[in-house]
Parts: C-alpha cells; structure tokens; sequence
C-alpha cells in the first residue's frame, strides 16, 4: 500500500527526489575531500619542509675599514653565496631577506638586506653578493655593547676574528606538474665556525675556498 501510495503521490516523489540529491551531494563531497587530501599529502611529500632541497655555500667573504676601541666599532663585510637546489622537480623561491654577521654565535654585529626575490630552478643554483655596510637594513644596524667592543679590540690585537652569518629566509617549494602549487616555509641558514686572519693593520682580512653552510630542516 505504501509503495502505490508513494508512486501515485506526488509529495512522495519529490522526497525520494531530495533523499537522492542530497546523497549526490554527500558522494560528491566525500570524492572531493579525498581528492583534496589525497593532493595536499602528495604535495607535502614532494614539496614539504622534509624534502630538504636547498643547500648553501660560502664562496668567498671579505673584511675591509675594521675599526674598532673600547668605545666605538665600524667594519664593512661582503659575502658571495649560491644557493643550490639538489630537487629535480622543484623550484624554490627565497622573498627578501636579511642577513646577519654574528660575533661568538650571538652578538649582532652588522645587518645586510636582499631587496629582490630569488627563484632557484631545479638542479640549478644561484649566486649573490651580500654587502653588510652601515646604510644596510634600512641603516637600522645592530647596536653593539661596549664589552662586546672591548672583546673585538683584543680580537683584532690577536690578529683574527671568529664570526658567524645567520639568515632567516621566507621560502616556497613549488611544482611545475601541478601548476605552481607548494609548501610555504621558513628557513634559518647558518654558516659558523668562520675566522678571518687580518692582512697587516689595515683592518682587512678574506675568507677563499667555499665553505658549505647548514640549512636546519623548518619544522
């Protein structure tokens, strides 16, 4: 009775037609929610922080105008980088970023900025030069403490200078097969242990020979 009913009423027919959109609906959106989670892991997997696909090196660094008293400190440091991407089917893009010299791993000495972006295609590298001067960062430069001056002084007297250069660095990894699509992360390269032997008293000193930096995985 109640299957002739429903096939002779019209109201029932319309309830039959909303039970089967509705599960159109919900069929639709489990397919796309997988789909969407499906690509978001295949994309992590290709292009997340643990494919570690960028490495650095030090190719050269330089020191010139190193003065310094209990009181006062003044240098100009200039770096030549390359970046290198070791991922076949990535490219990594680097957004402006400032970079740091370091004395004893956590004295700021002096700020230098990279004002254009950096796309780094696959298997290929890039090349800069950083030059730390006082009008970088905008003239904001790091302010240095008196201890840390007298510490520079006896340094400087010793004839060689132990620094680090810090960076931290906006990146995204994108693909090419899925239309620029990636993972957007935050990298902090580090090149330590670095010491420059001054030439004479002019307060000049270099570092030659390519030096490979650590990129820490971002978490």
């Amino acid at each position: 009775m109640a299957s002739l009913w429903c096939k002779k009423s019209p109201d029932c027919s319309k309830i039959r037609g909303y039970i089967l959109l509705f599960l159109i609906v919900v069929s639709l959106a489990t397919v796309i929610g997988f789909s969407l989670w499906f690509l978001g892991n295949y994309v992590d997997s290709k292009s997340g922080p643990g494919t570690d696909p960028l490495v650095l090196r030090l190719d050269a660094f330089s020191l010139s105008n190193f003065e310094v008293s209990n009181s006062s400190f003044s240098a100009e440091w200039e770096a030549k980088l390359t970046f290198g991407n070791q991922n076949g089917g990535l490219t990594v893009t680097l957004n402006p970023f400032e970079s740091y010299v370091y004395y004893k791993e956590s004295e700021a000495l002096s700020c230098a900025s990279v004002d254009a972006m950096l796309h780094v295609p696959p298997r290929k590298q890039k090349t800069l030069q950083i030059k730390f001067d006082p009008t970088s960062c905008g003239g904001e430069q790091p302010y240095v403490e008196d201890r840390v001056m007298k510490e520079l002084s006896e340094d400087r007297k010793s004839g060689h200078l132990s620094f680090s250069l810090k960076m931290r660095i906006d990146a995204s990894y994108s693909m090419r097969e899925l239309l620029g699509m990636g993972t957007q992360v935050t990298l902090n390269p580090n090149c330590s242990g670095l010491k420059v032997q001054f030439e004479g008293a002019k307060g000049e000193g270099k570092i030659n020979g390519g030096r490979k930096c650590t990129i820490p995985l971002p978490k």
